[in-house]
């Protein structure tokens, strides 16, 4: 694990240590192989030139007999394919324009006769269209293939980016072949973002379609699903095979189970009558629930089903896309009802998408127990009932299978970011079995200067009101009264832009509003003009750009950012953008989001295990109101590893944001704590204090304590005097 803080050369360090030890593994190996190749066998040099001309050879002949017996196999599988294709498909001339959309027939391992599961028709005839010429260069391919990789993964496209970028002004861009797999530009299939042309458009449309429902099954993505298969089926079912017949009515069963839950009905089609449920009473509706991966798959009566073949047949069949591209087909073709009809079922993204998140879902259940829980959520409102109804969702809760496997079956695996610790429960969610001496950990500090930034813990505001945002203090008007007042006399002192972080978009809205109405935003903007951080990403470039352009052509601009937002996670406030950061608060992560709760629960080992009445289960779960005292309550019952982990994500947060101004070796800022519970003395503080879980960069330069506001407006004008002089 490295832990280096953004601008100190990361990248470059990981591209050289890596890639200098591959190159030396395959000089060595080389090395090796040729120093073989010169002792001429396992005998003497007395062997005979024909001899050791035979071992050599040896292995391309059997590489020839073995692409021979592969094209014998698929010939016999074509003929054999083209037969039944011609006794069982008599297509009449009028279904000819819809052959497109058919199916190809699918043989499952119990029903083909070689046991293998593929695609006959697609499988031969893609086959046999490729030359021996091809077949023999495939072989040498697979031959010459290096031993060696290194696999460079990333959050985001832009990291990706950045990687190739530095590698390019390395020795080793002659040396190695590098291919990036993440490009949204030219892999996206969303025709709708595609056609936004622009690469910076199309990802940040991607993102927001992402950050919307993630990984959700909703009740509007599975009806989509059903509604497209079933058109699907209806209409082809005379000329499927049995295979695809009996998988795509597996599906259909699925999507009815799933659509019960979020219905709540105990049998019969959910989809004739999933409008009734909006008519229902609210006292007929249930808190949203949890529940493990096999007590839900057992409560769905859906056990009986292979899941792993039926995500193979969804993955090698093209189902997704057959049932698309005939859905589209008579959307264009039928009338404006039909159409309406199918633009709303798929109002979150298409057909493709929700089949998508259904599969995902159906990958979730073939999961350990253990590794997390499924989540139920119903919307109780009439309104967003209506228009989501709900969805179903699997949260991960233990990440130790799947790193595992890449331990297992790598040489190394490097951890890299700016903020790695506390790495006590990064070990223990990811890799507990590694013993210590296989885990090893290095942090560096920053290569600013220490009096390049000036980080403040800021207790009091101007008027001498303690600053406390804790979630039952912070909608206070004199609370948010004061703050404003705090960023009024900070225009005055600090140069450039201020960029200010709340804890959530709602805050930030409340907060907004007031200093409109106490003409608090008029004070600001007669110094620098204020820019909000917009919920919608796509807009989140045309605001920094605009707020770059403001800082370079006038005094100065504000801009009111979100924690967990595009800004603190993505973007770099260097320079002028981010001459000051305030931090308003601890961001600590809402006490009624579920997926936390469970997360929490899942570290303490413990679940609130409670029945639940009007909904189709005997089962018991873990039931949520939604509202955050629930949260504060399953809290406040953690021992000390729930707790530090519910404050290790803030401190996180707070670290990642702050990060984003100092970007390079001459930059410089400052950096406000507002907060009291960021002041303290040295001496008292617990090992759980917010101060201690900062970077060593910013803990080594932090003001801890100060007496009022004039102290710290002292320390400010100080700061940006000497650095300007400088």
């Amino acid at each position: 694990m490295l832990e280096s803080p953004t601008g100190t050369g990361k990248t470059m360090s990981v591209i050289c240590s890596a890639l200098q030890w591959v190159l030396d593994q395959r000089r060595q190996q080389e090395s090796q192989e040729a120093c073989g190749n010169g002792d001429g066998g396992v005998g003497s040099d007395d062997e005979p030139d024909w001899l050791r001309n035979f071992v050599v050879n040896k292995d391309p002949q059997v590489k020839e007999d073995k692409v021979k017996n592969k094209k014998d196999k698929f010939r016999y599988l074509s003929r054999k394919a083209d037969k039944k294709e011609k006794e069982n498909k008599k297509i009449d001339t009028t279904d000819v324009d819809d052959k497109e959309f058919l199916l190809e027939e699918y043989e499952s391992e119990e029903e083909g006769d070689l046991g293998s599961v593929m695609l006959k028709r697609k499988a031969t005839k893609s086959m046999l269209n490729s030359s021996s010429e091809d077949e023999s260069d495939d072989a040498e391919g697979e031959e010459d293939e290096k031993k060696f990789k290194v696999y460079f993964c990333s959050r985001t496209h832009s990291q990706l980016s950045q990687f190739i970028k530095e590698l390019q002004k390395t020795i080793f861009a002659n040396e190695m072949t590098v291919v990036s797999l993440g490009s949204r530009k030219n892999l996206c299939i969303n025709k709708d973002v595609l056609s936004l042309g622009n690469s910076t458009r199309i990802n940040e449309r991607c993102l927001e379609l992402q950050k919307k429902k993630k990984n959700e099954a909703t009740r509007v993505k599975l009806e989509n699903v059903h509604c497209h298969v079933e058109r699907y089926f209806v209409r082809f079912r005379s000329l499927l095979g049995p295979a695809n017949r009996r998988y795509i009515q597996t599906l259909m069963v699925l999507t009815q189970a799933f659509l019960r839950v979020l219905l709540n009905e105990k049998n019969g089609n959910p989809m004739d009558s999933y409008h009734d449920i909006e008519h229902a009473s609210e006292e007929s509706r249930t808190s949203d629930f949890t529940m493990a991966i096999n007590d839900f798959i057992f409560e769905l009566n859906i056990d009986n089903i292979n899941l792993i073949k039926l995500l193979k047949y969804i993955k090698e069949s093209n189902i997704m896309h057959k049932v698309n591209s005939y859905g589209e087909k008579v959307a264009n073709l039928e009338n404006t009802s039909a159409r309406n009809e199918i633009r709303e079922h798929g109002e979150e993204g298409g057909c493709l998408s929700a089949f998508q998140a259904l599969a995902d879902i159906l990958l979730s259940l073939t999961n350990n127990d253990s590794d997390g829980r499924i989540i139920v959520s119903r919307f109780s409102s009439s309104s967003s009932f209506r228009k989501q109804g709900g969805y179903i969702k699997f949260v991960m809760l233990s990440g130790e299978k799947i790193f595992s496997e890449i331990v297992d079956q790598a040489h190394a695996v490097l951890l890299v970011g700016g903020t790695l610790q506390p790495i006590e429960e990064t070990r223990e969610r990811l890799f507990p079995w590694l013993p210590p001496n296989q885990l090893h950990f290095f942090s560096c500090g920053h290569i600013v200067p220490p009096d390049s930034i000036m980080p403040i813990a800021v207790s009091r505001g101007p008027s001498g009101r303690s600053f406390d945002f804790s979630y039952s203090s912070r909608s206070s008007l004199d609370m948010m009264r004061e703050l404003g007042l705090l960023l009024c006399n900070l225009v005055t002192v600090v140069p450039e832009g201020i960029v200010v972080f709340f804890p959530s978009f709602d805050y930030e809205g409340k907060v907004y509003e007031l200093w409109g109405s106490s003409g608090i935003i008029e004070r600001i903007t007669r110094r620098k003009r204020i820019f909000r951080e917009p919920r919608n990403n796509m807009e989140v470039e045309s605001v920094l750009k605009e707020y770059k352009d403001t800082i370079s052509s006038q005094s100065g601009a504000v801009l009111l950012a979100v924690v967990g937002g595009k800004i603190s996670e993505g973007i770099n406030l260097s320079d002028g953008m981010g001459r000051c950061v305030i931090m308003v608060g601890l961001p600590y992560a809402s006490p009624s989001d579920i997926e936390l709760l469970e997360r929490i629960k899942h570290i303490e080992g413990f679940r609130n295990l409670k029945s639940i009445e009007n909904i189709p289960f005997g089962a018991s779960c873990d039931v949520y109101s939604g509202d955050a005292q629930g949260g504060f309550d399953i809290l406040r019952s953690c021992s000390q590893r729930g707790k530090e982990y519910y404050e290790n994500l803030c401190m996180k947060a707070v670290n990642q944001s702050i990060g984003r101004a100092i970007r390079h070796i001459n930059d410089y800022a400052a950096i406000l704590l507002v907060d009291t519970r960021y002041a303290s003395d040295s001496s008292k503080r617990s090992l759980s204090h917010p101060v201690n879980k900062l970077p060593q960069w910013i803990k080594d330069r932090l003001v801890s304590s100060t007496n009022n506001y004039g102290e710290v407006h002292r320390l400010l004008h100080q700061f940006f005097k000497f650095k300007k002089r400088s």
